[in-house]
């Protein structure tokens, strides 16, 4: 089907991925093959090039386990992807599945970053369960390492219920990513540091610049001032992330919502007014109380809070430090600055996030009557 992510032997299909060599290897290891059988030279194997063309070739082998099939949904912000998600969890549940939401944005991971990461509400959940919400604290930010290891562990313990169906839900690129391909990141919150050492958000171009001269292709395909982007590509490069894949219990399904650009923006716009209206300067300014946001903001080269680093949240407190105001100070003049300073930078986010329908073989659904075609293929 299209959109979904295989990579396990399927029947006597072989299905890799670009560069999946030592994958690939460990999967055949595990399938029950060893280099010193007679036969089993994985070398040999390896060599037929057969990591770089998404071949289909015949090879008579032990059946892999069949995986268990689950649903992600991504989309950049505002595209409808928890109603969306919502909808698919009662289609499912008509069917008899147990639906789990498991949150893929990174930045309702958060506690007290609610109404301006529009995490949705207990009370609107309809009774499904919703996973890896409220998990770090913003002092810090949670490592994609800690993420995928969380949602690791949330997969392994769905798999032991034959009725759940898991829904990975978000608009972060890489975090879906490593969830669909199993990523192993143990260790390389080490290496990430040191790299924000060498590189602080301040030197972004020297990030960049490194990037350019160890992965020009992957490069490419990253934006030069998202800083965060150009990290996770720089671990990914330095410790050969394709090869840190582990098998997963499930197969996912990858769904796309894409409106496009210009009624995304208008959805954008829509949010970021309600958000203001339903309380997101007092929310601000409770995170401000608890973190002193703005004290960081007017000293430079500080480690700074997730929220001062997030969109909808970090203009209002940049506005505040320069005008030496508290936030519940800011005025019409201050806020209309804010508001257009923060509709530019998730304007902008949202064509980032757009580019990873391709890297994430997204089909790209019609949001208007997607779920119940959704939960049909999972048979």
């Amino acid at each position: 089907m299209r959109g979904e992510r295989e990579y396990e032997f399927v029947g006597v299909g072989v299905f890799a991925a670009a560069g999946d060599g030592r994958f690939l290897a460990r999967t055949l290891t595990a399938c029950g093959y060893r280099r010193d059988e007679p036969g089993a030279d994985l070398r040999r194997l390896l060599a037929w090039d057969i990591m770089h063309q998404y071949s289909n070739l015949t090879w008579w082998m032990r059946r892999w386990p069949e995986r268990r099939r689950a649903v992600a949904i991504y989309g950049p912000t505002s595209s409808g992807k928890t109603v969306l998600s919502l909808d698919v969890c009662e289609a499912a549940s008509e069917r008899g599945l147990r639906p789990v939401v498991l949150n893929a944005d990174s930045r309702q991971v958060y506690t007290g970053m609610d109404i301006g990461t529009s995490k949705i509400k207990p009370s609107e959940m309809r009774g499904f369960e919703h996973r890896l919400l409220d998990v770090a604290e913003p002092s810090s930010k949670l490592s994609l390492e800690a993420y995928a290891q969380m949602a690791r562990d949330e997969l392994a313990s769905l798999a032991a219920s034959q009725d759940a169906l898991p829904v990975l839900v978000g608009g972060t690129g890489v975090y879906v990513q490593s969830v669909l391909d199993g990523w192993d990141l143990t260790g390389t919150g080490t290496l990430r540091r040191s790299l924000e050492r060498d590189f602080p958000r301040s030197d972004v171009k020297g990030a960049y610049h490194m990037l350019a001269r160890l992965a020009p292709e992957v490069a490419r395909r990253v934006h030069p001032s998202n800083y965060e982007a150009i990290l996770n590509a720089l671990v990914r490069r330095m410790t050969g992330q394709a090869g840190n894949q582990m098998a997963t219990p499930f197969a996912f399904a990858v769904y796309g919502v894409d409106r496009g650009e210009a009624q995304t923006d208008r959805r954008i716009e829509t949010t970021l007014d309600a958000q203001i209206r339903d309380g997101l300067l007092e929310e601000i300014a409770e995170l401000d109380r608890r973190y002193r946001l703005v004290e960081q903001a007017r000293r430079p080269g500080r480690r700074r809070n997730v929220a001062s680093q997030t969109h909808g949240y970090r203009e209002f407190v940049r506005v505040a430090a320069q005008a030496g105001k508290a936030i519940a100070e800011l005025d019409g003049a201050d806020l209309a600055a804010a508001r257009a300073e923060a509709l530019g930078h998730i304007w902008a986010y949202s064509r980032r996030q757009r580019s990873w329908f391709r890297k994430l073989g997204a089909s790209r659904i019609d949001h208007r009557s997607a779920a119940k075609t959704i939960v049909s293929r999972l048979q």
